[in-house]
């Protein structure tokens, strides 16, 4: 109503999380921010500079004192306004206030401004490929999988894992989108899309997973096939537990980088193994076609891709 950026924080990347494109660069440019449930935590960067302008107001509802208390402390003077209260009631009052507010704010620019960094994606991601010879480069093998979330209204994108759950943010989008959460963990892939595949029967579910992540429930495809639940399991295998990977790269060097290797495994197999389906891709091109295929059998399935292992992306576009 009043052309204001509304904006869900879920990832545990915070602002940084690749589904919101470049937002971070105008999140830096705001004066005010109204934070609604929303605590002032490390997915905000506990509204420090850069992440925020030194002199950025802010204005806070909440239903827990204490998170009130806590930005108080934090921000000082800068908290203009901490309203404790229930956050349905505060926004349908916000809402009928917004009603009667004449004019629109002034810099009419603002919102598609906001719109259009949220949205940005490098183009060259449709045509990347891959340094490691027979792997796909991440970002290309995630945007060919939008086709078969497309080919359904009411489709199912479940992600999980550490930097291929971050490029499938960035890549990826359907009507109903379950993620790993704030909290960052891993492993519920399988089991989140057998029961996306039990809730919505007949349409399409897409689950992107990393090879670490596939090893924590994969006998829950047991299930998925004693039930007849379809769903296409998607492992981006860079045979490493690569968030870690990366982590341990940039704080001591890659000579230091320890005990984060894997195997180059046949996840495909596996699921063949308990009576689904599978197959195994090394070219980005392969993808669409792979996964067209696993879906026309109506099987619980794993599409196994051999990806180069790189970092999340971190989407600038200056």
């Amino acid at each position: 109503a009043l052309g204001v950026p509304v904006i869900a924080t879920e990832s545990p990347r915070g602002v940084g999380d690749p589904s919101l494109g470049a937002f971070a660069e105008v999140l830096a440019q705001s004066d005010c921010v109204l934070l609604l449930e929303k605590r002032l935590d490390f997915t905000l960067k506990f509204g420090n500079a850069p992440t925020f302008k030194a002199d950025a107001r802010f204005m806070q509802i909440d239903s827990e004192a204490n998170e009130l208390n806590r930005s108080q402390n934090a921000l000082g003077s800068r908290l203009e306004m901490a309203l404790q209260a229930d956050l349905s009631s505060s926004m349908d009052a916000l809402l009928h206030a917004a009603q009667s507010v004449p004019t629109k704010p002034q810099d009419a620019s603002w919102l598609p401004w906001v719109n259009e960094a949220i949205a940005y994606r490098p183009n060259t991601w449709s045509t990347a490929t891959s340094k490691t010879p027979n792997h796909a480069h991440p970002g290309r093998a995630m945007l060919a999988l939008q086709a078969i979330l497309d080919s359904h209204p009411d489709s199912v994108l479940v992600i999980d894992g550490g930097e291929i759950g971050q490029w499938a943010q960035a890549c990826l989008h359907a009507p109903n989108r379950v993620i790993n959460g704030v909290a960052g963990s891993i492993g519920a892939a399988l089991p989140f899309a057998t029961a996306a595949a039990f809730t919505k029967p007949g349409v399409p579910v897409v689950a992107v997973m990393g090879d670490g992540t596939f090893g924590f429930h994969s006998s829950e495809l047991d299930t998925a096939v004693r039930y007849q639940l379809p769903f296409i399991g998607v492992v981006g295998n860079d045979a490493c537990w690569n968030a870690e990977y990366q982590i341990q790269i940039r704080e001591y060097g890659q000579e230091r980088a320890k005990g984060c290797e894997l195997l180059p495994s046949r996840y495909d197999q596996v699921a063949l193994a308990f009576g689904g389906a599978g197959e195994l891709v090394t070219d980005a091109l392969d993808v669409l076609p792979a996964a067209q295929r696993l879906q026309a059998k109506g099987l619980p399935a794993i599409l196994n891709i051999l990806i180069e292992g790189l970092p999340a992306p971190n989407l600038k576009r200056s």
